[in-house]
């Protein structure tokens, strides 16, 4: 043991003893005085044992005292300890999300939103990771099957990860959080069944070439849902059963080219949905009825 680490403990034993000894001696006089002075013997042995009952329950409480510091220290460790290990899990998830492989970067993908559910405290800085690797511009291969192709399989992932994490009876909500989809190129995406409560979701300048995007059953009860200057060129874009009933959704300058645009049995029953300053080369879809609450063209 190091002789200063050594000589520390002996201090600290020899306080605890001397700390017993005035308590134990002042306690002694106060009770012989109280008792005025007795000099039989059997009275001194019964202010002996008092004085050590005393002693013994000041020790008690120093001895809880020290079991509760060292609780602390050893919570504030493993506190230490597992955000370290929280930091280095962070690292290694965006390190494969950075990967060459498509497979390597999917991986990484269903780490960082693990992580997500677990680190509340970062949970926004995972989401913004992972939002963040949606605006990576890249060119979509237009002819493939499926209009898949690896790149567009990993951003679809991405996707199906946070709307998992937004429709209601997930096991860890993200609901409330702010998705910044700015300038995402997404060749498909599966937002059905949404949450919007609060916070942002925003789709400015995202691009949506050619597929398949899914908005059914999305339901805004408040917060911010932006397709500002959007492109959607040849897009299948369904709101089919969305719920509009707070909040806003504005598509100001967003671009519907080909395609089509969907919005069967949607309910406008609050809030602001605004079509009207959108460039609409394909005539919307509603249901028959009044439609208050949304601008048109």
């Amino acid at each position: 043991m190091d002789s200063g680490l050594l000589w520390s403990v002996k201090r600290h034993i020899g306080l605890v003893v001397l700390i017993g000894l005035v308590v134990f001696g002042a306690s002694a006089v106060l009770l012989w005085s109280a008792l005025g002075f007795p000099a039989t013997a059997a009275s001194r042995l019964d202010i002996v044992k008092v004085s050590l009952t005393v002693v013994a329950g000041v020790g008690g409480v120093v001895a809880l005292v020290v079991a509760y510091r060292k609780q602390r220290i050893s919570e504030a460790a493993e506190t230490r300890e597992l955000t370290k290990l929280r930091t280095e899990r962070f690292g290694a998830a965006c390190n494969q999300i950075g990967n060459e492989s498509p497979t390597v970067r999917l991986a990484g993908v269903y780490a960082l939103a693990a992580l997500a559910d677990e680190w509340t405290a970062q949970r926004q800085v995972c989401i913004d990771v992972l939002c963040a690797y949606l605006r990576i511009p890249y060119e979509p291969a237009l002819e493939s099957e499926w209009y898949l192709d690896a790149e567009s399989e990993v951003r679809l992932a991405i996707t199906s990860v946070i709307s998992r994490h937004l429709r209601d009876g997930a096991p860890v909500s993200w609901q409330g959080h702010d998705f910044d989809l700015v300038r995402a190129v997404l060749r498909s995406a599966d937002f059905s069944g949404v949450q919007v409560p609060s916070g942002k979701f925003l789709l400015s300048l995202a691009q949506f070439p050619a597929g398949w995007i899914s908005f059914d059953g999305m339901v805004v009860s408040g917060g911010e849902v932006w397709f500002g200057g959007a492109s959607f060129t040849g897009a299948r874009v369904t709101f089919d059963g969305a719920e509009f009933r707070a909040g806003r959704v504005k598509f100001e300058g967003a671009e519907f080219t080909g395609g089509e645009v969907s919005f069967r049995s949607a309910r406008f029953a609050g809030g602001e949905v605004d079509l009207s300053e959108a460039v609409i080369s394909v005539a919307p879809v509603f249901d028959e009825g009044e439609k208050p609450g949304l601008k048109l063209p």
